[in-house]
């Protein structure tokens, strides 16, 4: 495991199994009587960074498609986006921190603004020009190299690729090398003269323009390096093309709508076909489009950061949606909507309109960091003029063990655990109990193991927090360590989110 890989830090390491288990299927568990899904309590932190006019000529600062690195001499670096007054300009900017929650711009004495040094990257060797890129995805690879993909918006846009030795000072090779174009140009699918070569093209010329459209794609793209499987995997945008049905001329791309591809990559210069990943279902609203994906590797799930869009014109919105996979292609989605809170449109708060994700979250322990981007303003407004459109980076927080939660009300309910194997000898809960919670212990097939049933457990009473050891009178569980178990839950005004073993 590569330290500085944030968004795989918790992965498990091969030939280990998790000694966790959550519920994050679409399927309610077995037995699920009068339960319900819940997002976990989610702390906003507040504005970690913002625009600086003064110092680096912008007045948005964006973590949305941008990358969280772990240094090696501890502490982080972030790559982000800044935007200029009015939108005229956007550029990479970078900033560092010991602890994820106090950042300092890192001035590189690349490019200098009123004649004051700045934290913008200049990048060596760029033939075009360089007042219109953004949305840096940086990797470092197996060689200790560093790499980065960003898109450059001018005479359409491009996915760019540079390279660098330590992470400040990037160079683009030479012809500036692009892996993909983006089909979304003014909500159109096309590049230049079109995608679909007509019969006054010469064979080279078609077959060049049947090239570029097995490229195409959008913005908002996420880029990691498989460690396990060494390999690629890019998540990002596909455009269809809209159904009458779904669509909303309020909004910016009105002729398409957006969903997730995935490809895949050896060497993340060369990709597969796309393959598309998540799209509406008849669970969703008639409106929804997926924006993004971004991706956080957790023991042996993958958890997505997915755009949930609401694209009709009263809101024009964006959260975060929590997704989940085991192969990265098929993806459960049990609960629809965002999971960290945005505030009442009349609150005055930066994040009111629009939340983004980084690239990955900030491993603390016990706890995930997240540094996401707020929007005080609408998606269709998101283009426009305004220099009151400033964007700023915020943190938010929760217990790592808590994805999804079951939860019951006054009027109790229960559910059957998986089969698991107890490998430590205790079994701990993590859950936030206002009523009351209690549990058996049952064989495989869910039948009750003498002195362990239902009215031998200790209840569980006002519980939050760390996580609680389940009991049952004096009795031990540590016999049955290394034995295959179920628990059968019971629990009333309480939520639970994962059980450890």
């Amino acid at each position: 495991m590569h330290p500085w890989q944030l968004a795989r830090a918790t992965v498990l390491p091969g030939g280990v199994t998790s000694r966790h288990q959550f519920w994050l299927t679409d399927s309610l568990p077995a037995g699920a009587r009068n339960i319900h899904r819940v997002y976990p309590p989610v702390t906003r932190l507040g504005v970690f960074l913002q625009g600086d006019a003064t110092g680096e000529g912008g007045c948005s600062v964006s973590s949305f498609c941008s990358s969280i690195i772990a240094l090696e001499s501890g502490g982080y670096r972030l790559y982000y986006t800044a935007y200029s007054r009015g939108f005229g300009a956007m550029w990479i900017a970078v900033a560092e921190s010991n602890d994820g929650l106090t950042w300092e711009r890192r001035m590189l004495g690349q490019h200098r603004h009123d004649g004051n040094d700045t934290n913008r990257l200049v990048f060596d060797d760029f033939d075009a020009k360089q007042d219109f890129v953004g949305q840096p995805q940086v990797l470092r690879l197996p060689d200790g190299s560093w790499r980065m993909y960003f898109w450059h918006h001018a005479n359409g846009y491009r996915y760019t690729l540079a390279h660098s030795h330590d992470g400040l000072r990037w160079r683009i090779d030479r012809p500036a090398r692009w892996t993909f174009i983006d089909s979304g140009m003014n909500g159109k699918a096309r590049l230049e003269n079109g995608w679909e070569p007509d019969g006054s093209l010469p064979a080279a010329e078609s077959a060049e323009l049947w090239r570029l459209k097995a490229l195409r794609t959008n913005d908002a793209s996420y880029v990691y390096f498989n460690d396990a499987l060494n390999r690629f995997e890019y998540y990002a945008q596909w455009m269809v093309p809209a159904h009458p049905d779904r669509r909303v001329e309020v909004d910016n791309c009105s002729q398409v709508h957006r969903y997730i591809q995935r490809r895949l990559s050896e060497d993340g210069i060369v990709w597969s076909v796309p393959e598309l990943v998540i799209m509406p279902d008849a669970q969703d609203s008639w409106d929804l489009q997926f924006y993004h994906l971004a991706v956080q590797w957790h023991e042996d799930w993958m958890v997505g950061s997915l755009g949930h869009y609401r694209v009709e014109g009263d809101q024009q919105t964006q959260d975060l949606e929590l997704v989940f996979s085991r192969d990265g292609k098929s993806w459960h989605r049990p609960l629809r909507g965002g999971f960290i809170p945005r505030p009442a449109r009349n609150s005055g708060a930066r994040d009111r309109e629009g939340i983004y994700p980084p690239n990955a979250w900030i491993d603390e322990g016990d706890t995930w960091l997240c540094l996401y981007t707020g929007t005080p303003v609408r998606h269709r407004e998101a283009l426009s003029k305004d220099p009151a459109h400033t964007t700023a980076i915020m943190g938010a927080r929760w217990r790592k063990q808590r994805l999804i939660g079951l939860a019951a009300g006054k009027v109790p309910g229960g559910f059957l655990s998986d089969v698991f194997c107890p490998q430590g000898g205790t079994i701990r809960i993590e859950a936030d109990v206002r009523g009351w919670l209690r549990a058996e212990l049952c064989d495989v097939f869910g039948r009750k193991l003498p002195g362990f049933h239902l009215m031998d457990s200790l209840s569980v009473e006002a519980s939050g927090g760390p996580e609680t050891v389940l009991r049952w009178k004096d009795r031990p569980t540590t016999p049955f360590r290394y034995d295959m178990v179920r628990v059968r839950f019971e629990f009333s005004d309480a939520e639970l989110y994962s059980l450890s073993f």
